[in-house]
């Protein structure tokens, strides 16, 4: 039976000091490999390199964010990166083949079985597969976490005999590989404990880093195939691996026995061993809370309010690490920064929902049947609830302190920007529960990873609910993937619309408000519209967001009505759709100018979330069709968008704003954080 081997190339492998690809380096590893098909073995490729080779090509000075750019450049150099293997395989007669695939793709039976039958059909007439990410359709938070883990699953996959990771560097090192006195361990047994400091570093051109190499390694030797990490970079590595390993300077994963089994490993579980552990504690805390009278629950939100005030600079300092791996010029920048007013505001925050009245035992409906049986709905909390943000370390506090009051566990799943901060906030939340008493296990922070984030979606029987807040990406992932109930929160594209009635003075008001009161709010203005027998009146309307430096993408009417007045710096012209359908989180907004309020009815229909919509006009016909007609969580008039908000409600601290309409709608509070059960007394009566 032949030998099967699977070569994975690492981006630090193919790209040369300048960044560009290293297409000397390509041409040596397919000579190596045409080598090892001349020997009779099969050979399966997963590469990186084409973001690399997307960079090369084009070099984007206009503004795109960190997944746009990764799709943009990974589109242009995917086919690059294989028109170079095509070409360079060309030469010795070897055929090869492209296999795109996304992580879900592991995750079914069907769509595993189904890729798993293409690479065998390849192998069987000769292709050399070339694996790599779809990363142009790829969700960001269920990506694989590096090609790495992507080597692993596909040489498990295909039953390989050998994995092999060509990496810049000649192995694991006993210590730091910078360090002299370290040396390579050449070879790690299965269930040994690989006792080294292994750097959590990523590689500079590509995800992944020697602790995943190292994670990886470990799996999928355990699964029966020898895996080897060696120097890419050194000429003729692989055939010296073949011919002479002893030699050859590299680490050797020893595989354990195949198992019976071993042609159907590989398909991903939905929960690792470790998370499932997790959720089952966070499943059996929640249990405990029921037993917790209410003032007691209140004592313990107000400790851990008083623990914020005292350890404000812990807090602080952890934050100002994952500020500084942030631009300020991010969108996300001010969510994520904490300032001692800040968390002062968060210590109220939590002292104000101590003080609430409990959401629990309330009686919503009652009635006696003609039976005599006596029905009650009693509010009761949901149990456990998963919430997966972004850059938002407020809410890991925020959320605590509602499901906690509302007697439910809560699950949380952060974004890496934030991570420092939410560890050290969960932290000093779990001294305060052990300090009283309480189990900690009612709120547990999970990995920033994109594991931790599918494997909460796919939490049935632990998580009862799960809610997103952040950006559309974020919900959509969330809303697609998910097995687990959800409600939707964060997105907002909000407007406000400028009428041909509108008060002159209350709208400058309400849109130098809604936008630059804190312009990385989900509440924040994102369009204005204005009635085009106001025009004249723009420059007036928007003089005070102009002094604050917002940036204005105005269509051309709105555009020649500013040109002059407005800033020419801040002054730029809208972009269609694109403009439209933005989220700003910044000093920047669209203006539209609209014929009337249908138009504006039209817009709002086309381009709005749902979140919340502003009108300003003193006209009572157009306030009544626009409370009507326009389908938001929070509709105003004459009043900024800003106000959607919790505590501007009266409702203490939010959980979130839901734009949906089955369940909660609007700021999600204690009470639309429960749910309910009937309660049935009777005296023998049977149907």
């Amino acid at each position: 039976m032949r030998k099967r081997v699977l070569v994975k190339v690492g981006s630090n492998v193919l790209t040369r000091p300048d960044g560009k690809i290293d297409v000397t380096r390509m041409s040596s590893i397919v000579d190596q490999i045409v080598w090892l098909l001349r020997q009779g073995c099969e050979v399966i490729m997963v590469s990186s390199g084409a973001v690399v080779c997307g960079k090369g090509e084009l070099n984007a000075g206009h503004e795109l964010d960190n997944v746009e750019q990764r799709q943009l450049f990974a589109a242009l150099g995917q086919v690059k990166l294989m028109q170079l293997y095509y070409d360079l395989f060309r030469e010795f007669g070897v055929k090869v083949g492209q296999v795109l695939t996304m992580k879900k793709n592991f995750s079914t039976e069907e769509e595993y079985l189904n890729q798993k039958a293409c690479v065998g059909v390849m192998l069987q007439n000769n292709v050399v597969p070339i694996v790599n990410e779809n990363d142009t359709v790829s969700i960001t938070e269920l990506m694989f976490t590096d090609n790495d883990e992507l080597s692993g699953l596909v040489a498990a996959m295909t039953d390989c005999d050998e994995l092999v990771i060509l990496t810049n560097v000649d192995g694991v090192y006993d210590g730091d590989p910078q360090d002299g006195a370290s040396k390579v361990i050449r070879r790690v047994e299965v269930g040994s404990q690989c006792r080294v400091k292994v750097s959590a570093a990523k590689s500079s051109n590509g995800r992944g880093g020697m602790a995943s190499k190292l994670r990886v390694a470990q799996k999928v030797a355990s699964q029966g195939i020898k895996v080897l990490i060696a120097n890419g970079t050194r000429d003729n590595i692989l055939v010296d691996l073949e011919t002479q390993p002893e030699a050859t300077v590299h680490t050797e994963f020893l595989p354990a026995a195949r198992k019976e089994n071993a042609k159907s490993i590989g398909v991903l579980p939905l929960i690792s061993s470790e998370t499932e552990a997790l959720f089952q504690q966070v499943k059996q805390a929640s249990t405990v809370l029921s037993s917790l009278t209410d003032q007691q629950r209140a004592a313990l939100l107000r400790a851990v309010a008083d623990e914020i005030d005292q350890r404000q600079e812990e807090i602080l300092r952890a934050n100002r690490l994952d500020l500084s791996r942030m631009k300020e010029e991010n969108p996300l920048y001010d969510r994520l920064m904490l300032t001692p007013q800040r968390l002062k505001d968060i210590a109220a925050d939590m002292r104000h929902v101590a003080d609430l009245p409990s959401p629990l035992g309330n009686v919503t409906k009652e009635r006696v049947l003609e039976n005599g049986l006596h029905l009650r709905r009693v509010s009761v909390p949901f149990g456990v609830i998963g919430v997966i943000y972004e850059a938002r370390p407020n809410v890991t506090f925020d959320v605590f302190s509602l499901c906690f009051k509302a007697g439910s566990a809560c699950v949380l799943k952060g974004g890496r920007d934030a991570q420092n901060t939410n560890v050290a906030a969960v932290e000093l939340i779990h001294n305060v529960l052990q300090r009283m008493g309480v189990n900690p296990c009612v709120v547990e922070l999970l990995p920033a990873t994109h594991e931790a984030t599918e494997e909460l979606l796919n939490a049935v029987g632990y998580v009862d609910l799960c809610i997103p807040r952040g950006g559309r990406r974020l919900i959509d992932t969330v809303r697609n993937n998910a097995r687990v109930p959800v409600i939707e929160t964060g997105a907002g594209v909000v407007h406000c619309y400028f009428d041909e009635k509108g008060d002159l003075d209350i709208g400058v008001n309400i849109i130098d408000n809604a936008k630059t009161r804190r312009p990385s709010v989900c509440n924040a203005l994102d369009t204005l519209l204005i009635c085009e027998k106001r025009l004249a009146d723009l420059s007036l309307l928007l003089r005070r967001v102009g002094e604050k430096g917002v940036e204005i993408f105005a269509d051309e009417q709105a555009y020649n009505a500013l040109a002059g007045s407005y800033p020419d710096s801040l002054l730029r012209r809208a972009e269609g759709e694109k403009t439209w359908r933005t989220e700003w989180m910044s000093l920047r907004m669209g203006v539209r100018t609209v014929a009337d309020i249908r138009e504006a009815l039209r817009h709002i229909a086309q381009f709005g979330s749902g979140h919340s919509e502003s009108l300003v006009s003193e006209d009572e016909e157009t306030q009544r069709m626009f409370r009507q007609k326009v389908d938001a969580a929070c509709v105003y008039v004459n009043a900024p968008t800003s106000f959607t908000d919790g505590g501007q409600f009266g409702m203490g601290a939010e959980i979130g704003i839901s734009t949906q309409k089955l369940g909660a709608r609007g700021p999600m509070a204690l009470e639309e954080i429960t749910t309910y059960k009937w309660l049935i007394d009777g005296r023998g009566q049977v149907r």
